[in-house]
């Protein structure tokens, strides 16, 4: 398993992975709207003990993140758009996360498997795009990997695997709560039954790592406790337990056995290869004990989440951490077949979507086929096709680099790995920069809010119903607006009114006295409706659709 990818070569295809994407584009809701919200409270004057939206409480999640954007933001604002500066701490976070995976497929495993399993998590298309985001998660997915590294080498050292679970937990919880230290906490108590964790000293390591762990958590959870013990409760039952549990409808709602068909998708190539491992971990006792750890951590993560009541791909994120070093284990005995199947979907899957993605985009700028130009500009009505020079330069850039990898025929499991990665990133990169114009027209509220905010002037008192999170940030973020939200205090009464709604329920005034100045939504929404209204006069009413 040597030499799979040279060292500068994979830190090259790494950097490429992790950028391409995480600049370039609006913030997109939901998630990514409104954790921006609070990222500009913080830099607006907010406290790290009790995170805000649009001036109001946030405690959905612990501060870790939001603290580490807002930096990445004030130093990075003075060349990139604040919310581009914000987004790169996911990218430190992943990379994080990268290279300890990596530590700990080496630890594992020996040289070479820390490439292919850092190979194997970016070449995983359901994570792809989750992990070029402004969410907590990344946070979260650097935390359980940094433990992971402990864990794994707890067999040989005490006191820098107790450290670094205890790190690993500390960071998992002051992102994203108590799902993530409570998944390694569980795999943690169960190692000791094989018996390589099975040693006097391994006590020491959970001892180390609780108290590393345990120290930063308590100092925020008192702190919040000591400002507001309801904002406490709201964190600690409703947002962790009440979720989880069931009890606190918040979060997405899917049919029963969501994960494991999601999984199928979401997890490709890393679960075939990891369930390949397994099977011949069955014959041979040696591949079982190197696949201990990553096999009772994802056994430990996919049953928290089968129990858990709300459910979202996003939650996925962290299994492959564990299917990614299973995965890796199993190249050595990947036969010829494997192999084969592994670079031909690279080289021929890819390759073929990769010469669709620049099919398509010629299509958006020349209009030829006419029809085709057609459908595409009808599903973003107001996007003007344009040839941005610089994506163009870096897509063919990418596409020169990725054909001189995908261009021959692998003879071994490591470089049909490597083939499978560069496709990846290939057409990763090709949506990052070819076609992120065309998907930000439709995603991205900028055109809308600016069309609101001439109908809502800064200065004015503006009240707000039924006006979602991410709209509240991107109102304050795109016009410096804040709302008053009647379902708060319906007490406050302002001149103008903005309403949220859906196009097929329909908008009523709430009241006679208010009269419609303003409609409409993000151009090519078919689901969501925006009216202004107006106390005084009324102005002429008109129905616009926005430019983005």
């Amino acid at each position: 398993m040597r030499g799979i990818l040279a060292g500068r070569l994979l830190a090259l295809l790494v950097a490429a992975w992790v950028l391409l994407g995480l600049v370039g584009h609006d913030p997109w809701k939901p998630d990514e709207a409104h954790y921006l919200g609070v990222i500009l409270d913080l830099l607006r004057g907010g406290d790290w003990v009790v995170p805000t939206l649009a001036g109001e409480p946030w405690v959905e999640k612990p501060p870790l993140f939001y603290i580490v954007a807002a930096m990445f933001a004030s130093v990075g604002q003075k060349l990139l758009p604040l919310h581009d500066a914000a987004r790169l701490a996911a990218g430190a976070f992943v990379v994080t996360a990268a290279i300890f995976l990596g530590l700990t497929g080496r630890e594992l495993y020996g040289r070479g498997y820390g490439s292919a399993a850092v190979l194997l998590m970016l070449g995983c298309v359901g994570t792809i795009a989750r992990m070029h985001q402004l969410i907590p998660d990344t946070a979260l997915l650097a935390g359980i990997a940094i433990a992971m590294y402990g864990l794994a080498i707890a067999r040989r050292a005490t006191w820098a695997a107790g450290i670094a679970l205890g790190v690993g937990s500390a960071c998992a919880f002051l992102s994203k709560g108590l799902l993530g230290p409570g998944c390694l906490g569980v795999t943690a108590l169960l190692l000791p039954l094989f018996k390589r964790w099975r040693r006097r000293e391994y006590i020491g390591v959970l001892a180390i790592a609780f108290i590393v762990a345990v120290l930063p958590a308590a100092t925020w959870m008192s702190a919040l406790y000591a400002r507001s013990p309801n904002l406490f409760s709201v964190w600690l039952v409703d947002n962790n337990f009440g979720r989880f549990l069931g009890f606190v409808r918040v979060g997405t709602r899917n049919p029963p056995g969501f994960y494991a068909y999601t999984l199928l998708w979401y997890a490709l190539p890393v679960l075939p290869l990891a369930g390949y491992a397994g099977w011949t971990a069955w014959r041979d006792r040696v591949i079982w004990e190197d696949l201990e750890l990553p096999a009772l951590l994802a056994s430990v993560i996919l049953a928290v989440l089968a129990f858990a009541s709300d459910s979202r791909d996003l939650y996925l994120m962290p299994i492959v951490l564990p299917l990614s070093l299973a995965g890796a284990r199993s190249l050595r005995e990947l036969p010829a077949a494997g192999v084969h199947t592994l670079s031909s979907t690279a080289r021929l899957g890819l390759g073929a979507l990769a010469v669709l993605l620049w099919l398509g985009w010629s299509t958006l700028m020349t209009g030829f086929p006419a029809a085709l130009s057609m459908a595409l500009l009808s599903y973003q009505p107001r996007y003007i096709p344009q040839v941005h020079w610089a994506n163009l330069t870096l897509a063919i850039a990418v596409t020169a680099g990725a054909a001189c990898f995908l261009y021959w025929r692998a003879r071994t499991a490591g470089f049909a790995l490597v083939q499978w990665t560069v496709g990846v990133t290939l057409c990763w990169g090709l949506i990052a920069t070819l076609w992120m114009p065309f998907i930000d027209a439709g995603k991205s509220y900028r055109g809308m809010i600016r069309s609101i905010a001439r109908e809502l002037p800064a200065a004015d008192c503006v009240n707000s119903l039924h006006l979602g999170e991410p709209q509240r940030a991107l109102l304050l973020y795109f016009a410096g607006i804040t709302t008053k939200r009647m379902e708060v205090d319906p007490s406050v009464e302002c001149p103008s009114l903005l309403v949220q709604g859906w196009r097929q329920s329909g908008l009523s005034p709430p009241a006679d006295h208010w009269i419609l100045v303003w409609e409409g939504a993000r151009s090519g929404d078919r689901k969501e409706l925006y009216h202004v209204y107006r106390r005084s006069v009324p102005l002429n009413h008109r129905v616009e659709q926005y430019p983005n």
